[in-house]
């Protein structure tokens, strides 16, 4: 069992040194090895005089002197004292008085080192206060009625800001990122690139939905486009099987509506392009089951500079008819224009 402070000693048998006993003396010091020695009462030695044992009556101890009952006469011999180990006996501490030294607990391969126990009614308990102990939260068992029992292991490094605790499934806890509906999967911080690529390492079939949110600022006037690839980029679709439904609004009232057959998405539309190196164009294009072999949902909306120097709304929606699963994509201008500056991000959608 476990012990509040030093665990201690029980069965500490010892044979006193040698006394001898002289006339009319009755107090004599007790020693171990040449050091007083102090048994801790009259219950837990023996007095042998004469090859006589001696009951308890015919002395008494004071910490490590002896007095007998009656003087020793001439030709008394005492033969030993035995002590039969110490009392066993921790008493009660004090409130707040137990030291953290005192509280090491061990565990074992089998046993834990402290166990917090239930009285039967109530689960097992363990409080931790606050440094002036008014107030406290609680780890508690589960009820009974779960017959759960299982061992929650804390990682083993120190978590950066805002972590939450995950299990694998067997009990082995780790802090991972504390993630909403949409997981951020790529951020590019564009300056000068040709293009911004998502790999088979991000389209995969863990998310259906994917969405991509564009600000870029282009080298020239220049289109938009949305371009994918099912061989993880080494070639780009070239079959005009990209269906879309689109309408451009610019100038106040005027729109233009029409469906378009391609091999890419045109995200500033089919007829219009970016004309402003000073204002960017911002887009969000939402993907639908990219992985799927037979349709991906496509759905595009944004903003874009026109010639007539005001801002266009361009939306698009429709499909891609693929009979191979999508697991690359492109977005890049549709000329020999670059994108000066701006952000392209990839999200997955829980």
């Amino acid at each position: 069992m476990g012990y509040l402070g030093q665990q201690p000693t029980i069965g500490a048998y010892h044979v006193l040194d040698s006394i001898t006993l002289s006339n009319g003396q009755s107090a004599y010091t007790m020693q171990l090895d040449g050091v007083n020695f102090s048994p801790q009462s009259v219950n837990h030695m023996l007095v042998i005089i004469n090859g006589v044992p001696q009951p308890a009556s015919a002395y008494s101890i004071n910490g490590h002197i002896l007095t007998l009952s009656s003087a020793a006469t001439t030709g008394d011999v005492l033969n030993e004292i035995r002590v039969f180990g110490d009392v066993l006996n921790i008493g009660t501490p004090s409130d707040a008085t137990v030291t953290n030294a005192k509280t090491n607990f061990v565990s074992t391969s089998s046993a834990a080192g402290l166990q917090i126990k239930g009285d039967g009614t109530t689960d097992g308990t363990l409080q931790l206060n606050c440094r002036v102990n008014s107030h406290g939260i609680k780890l508690k068992s589960p009820p009974h009625s779960a017959a759960q029992s299982y061992t929650l292991t804390f990682p083993s490094t120190a978590p950066s800001a805002n972590k939450f605790l995950q299990t694998d499934g067997s009990g082995n806890l780790s802090f991972a990122d504390a993630s909403a509906d949409m997981v951020l999967l790529s951020d590019n911080t564009l300056s000068g690139a040709s293009s911004v690529n998502f790999d088979n390492t991000l389209i995969t079939s863990t998310y259906k939905m994917y969405k991509i949110y564009i600000i870029v600022y282009p080298s020239a006037t220049t289109g938009f486009g949305f371009y994918y690839s099912t061989d993880n980029g080494s070639t780009m679709n070239s079959t005009s099987n990209v269906r879309i439904g689109h309408e451009t609004s610019y100038g106040g009232s005027t729109a233009y509506r029409g469906t378009s057959v391609s091999t890419y998405l045109a995200l500033t539309g089919y007829y219009f392009q970016h004309t402003s190196t000073s204002v960017p164009m911002m887009y969000e294009v939402t993907v639908w089951n990219p992985t799927a072999t037979a349709y991906t949902g496509l759905l595009s909306y944004g903003v874009h500079y026109s010639a007539s120097n005001t801002y266009s709304v361009q939306r698009g929606n429709g499909s891609i008819e693929s009979a191979s699963a999508i697991n690359y994509i492109r977005i890049a201008p549709n000329t020999s224009a670059n994108m000066t500056s701006g952000s392209i991000k990839l999200y997955g959608v829980k």
